[in-house]
């Protein structure tokens, strides 16, 4: 499968993804490539600095919890939780019941009712309140699934087919990457950036990222959160140029022969100043 056979079934499948969130997300990257201010990816952006910031302020300024920032956190860490984490802090509960009890001691927070929190109220409003939770909007095998689900729904692929189109998951993984790459969000309330590439992360492992500057603290403060997670090891796939220079890439990139190749110059990364404090994400 060539990359012009990935980008002219995400653009043409568009409208008709069956559900399959990832596959309509990419799409919606290939019709908008300048701008993206809607979304699952700029939603975690959003989910992630609703949950983050209280949580530094506290840390760093010494404010108490206002219930108010508990509320967000417990409908924002709630979503971006995958299903092992609900079970987790829920003890062992399904997606299902545990939002029935969340979204019940929710609304008794919002109308002051705090003393009518029963136990299991309380201990899931704590548990999903006063953390943070973290997941990528999107992961390499849910983009390839999705991608072969969209395939087989819309009849563009028999199960038979389904080895044969196995060895192409590379290939579409890094088109998500290429696609993503370089794409600007605006969340239409000051924040605002870049997605961009690179494997600069302890496992060395192709991702797309975002860095979220937060305001209003004694020193810079950057998040680099991690959107796109892939199992593919950097070095295996980007061009030789690349492989000292892992990212996150200030310049564009493009996919040749199954392999990540910069376009133009190389552009290595400035060191971050002293004065900044980056927590990364991932």
């Amino acid at each position: 499968m060539r990359i012009d056979d990935i980008a002219k079934l995400y653009t043409g499948k568009r409208s008709s993804s069956y559900g399959r969130s990832s596959f309509r997300e990419l799409a919606d990257f290939i019709a908008h490539p300048d701008l993206r201010v809607r979304g699952p990816v700029t939603d975690r952006i959003r989910d992630m600095r609703t949950t983050f910031r209280p949580l530094l302020d506290r840390a760093l300024k010494g404010n108490g919890a206002r219930l108010d920032d508990v509320i967000v956190r417990c409908e924002s860490n709630f979503r971006m939780a995958d299903e092992e984490q609900i079970s987790r802090l829920s003890g062992g509960r399904k997606r299902q019941q545990a939002q029935r009890i969340l979204s019940s001691a929710v609304r008794k927070m919002k109308n002051g009712d705090l003393g009518k929190l029963s136990n299991d109220e309380q201990e899931l409003a704590i548990a999903f309140g006063d953390r943070v939770i973290w997941n990528p909007a999107l992961r390499a095998q849910q983009v390839f699934d999705d991608f072969k689900d969209v395939l087989l729904k819309n009849q563009l692929l028999n199960r038979e087919d389904i080895p044969r189109l196995n060895q192409a998951r590379s290939m579409v993984v890094l088109h998500a990457i290429t696609v993503m790459h370089g794409v600007a969000f605006d969340l239409g309330d000051g924040l605002s950036g870049e997605l961009q590439a690179g494997f600069q992360n302890p496992d060395g492992c192709l991702e797309v990222t975002a860095l979220l500057t937060l305001k209003g603290y004694s020193k810079n403060v950057s998040m680099k959160v991690g959107l796109l997670w892939t199992d593919l090891q950097g070095i295996d796939y980007v061009d030789s140029e690349l492989v000292a220079h892992p990212g996150p890439w200030r310049f564009g990139i493009e996919l040749k022969d199954a392999v990540v190749v910069p376009i133009g110059e190389v552009v290595a990364n400035q060191k971050t100043s002293d004065g900044t404090a980056v927590i990364r994400v991932k």
